[in-house]
């Protein structure tokens, strides 16, 4: 049995492609990924009878694993299984998410077939010890007619769970906010006296503590006011969950776009990191990256 799944993204040219094979409940599934122009083929073969259901189970980790280098989907033109078209019936299922054509950000990471293979094992266990935070990630990145704000917003909600996750296998330290006190008077005796309330770790605090550990390379023109910037973020989305249109302090627009990209960068930035891939490696692609970016928006600078 085999699948051939071929799909655009006309943002950007480029020619790439890795080959593999790996073996799951005695099956060997043999991977073809080819990139030539704007289009992108996937092709998969089994050697054993298998379901159909599997096999594009498969095809979607595949094209969630290339998003982390992409930092975008290429939207199905044509999907065949065994020479036989099935694009229509596969388009009633596709997560939201896949229809989306946006243009990339990539980690330009230049993997070996082996390379590909052990990253990509590594990522079908992490994507699913993520489990919902990967899947709104995807969702706030890439979901078509979403505004700036509320995608912004979404990725915030990631970070903060992420860093829970993080906070609890003991990679990243995360400080409370100061303890403060409150004046309270004594319903009996009517006397005054203050009251100390200790400090909580809020959304804030995560994610202080996921750019001070993740975020230089991303944020290096941002981080000196980085406490600034996290406010920002932390009460535009308050505007958009707390539907408050008074909310001041927020990032306006144009701002909301840019800082969500780079949000979103430093996701995938983490998840290379948490598979195992070389944080020296990988900060002198992204720097490249992150200072185009920063060279087409220079007003949009926090």
């Amino acid at each position: 049995m085999s699948l051939e799944w071929r799909g655009i993204n006309s943002t950007q040219i480029c020619f790439e492609k890795s080959c593999f094979s790996f073996k799951k409940d005695h099956v060997t599934y043999a991977i073809e990924i080819a990139v030539i122009g704007n289009e992108k083929k996937i092709s998969i073969s089994v050697d054993t009878p298998t379901t159909f259901e599997k096999i594009y189970h498969y095809l979607g980790d595949i094209r969630r694993y290339e998003y982390l280098v992409d930092g975008a989907f290429y939207c199905m033109k044509k999907c065949k299984t065994d020479g036989i078209d099935v694009t229509n019936s596969i388009t009633d299922v596709e997560l939201p998410y896949f229809f989306s054509e946006k243009y990339k950000h990539k980690i330009p990471l230049e993997l070996t077939d082996k390379e590909y293979k052990r990253y990509f094992l590594k990522w079908l266990k992490l994507q699913s010890s993520l489990g919902i935070i990967n899947q709104v990630a995807l969702f706030a990145n890439c979901l078509n007619g979403l505004t700036a704000d509320v995608r912004i917003s979404m990725l915030a909600e990631c970070f903060e769970a992420f860093g829970k996750r993080l906070e609890k296998e003991k990679k990243i330290i995360v400080k409370s906010e100061n303890n403060t006190t409150r004046t309270v008077q004594c319903e009996n005796c009517k006397e005054k006296f203050e009251l100390s309330i200790r400090g909580k770790k809020s959304f804030a605090c995560y994610m202080t503590a996921l750019i001070e550990t993740y975020g230089k390379t991303i944020f290096s023109r941002e981080y000196r006011r980085r406490k600034t910037l996290i406010q920002k973020i932390v009460k535009t989305r308050n505007k958009v969950f707390h539907v408050n249109a008074k909310q001041n302090g927020v990032l306006d627009g144009a701002q909301c776009g840019f800082y969500a990209i780079k949000l979103e960068w430093m996701f995938r930035y983490i998840i290379w990191l948490e598979m195992g891939f070389p944080k020296d490696k990988l900060d002198v692609v992204i720097k490249k990256e992150i200072k185009k970016f920063e060279s087409q928006f220079p007003n949009l600078i926090y």
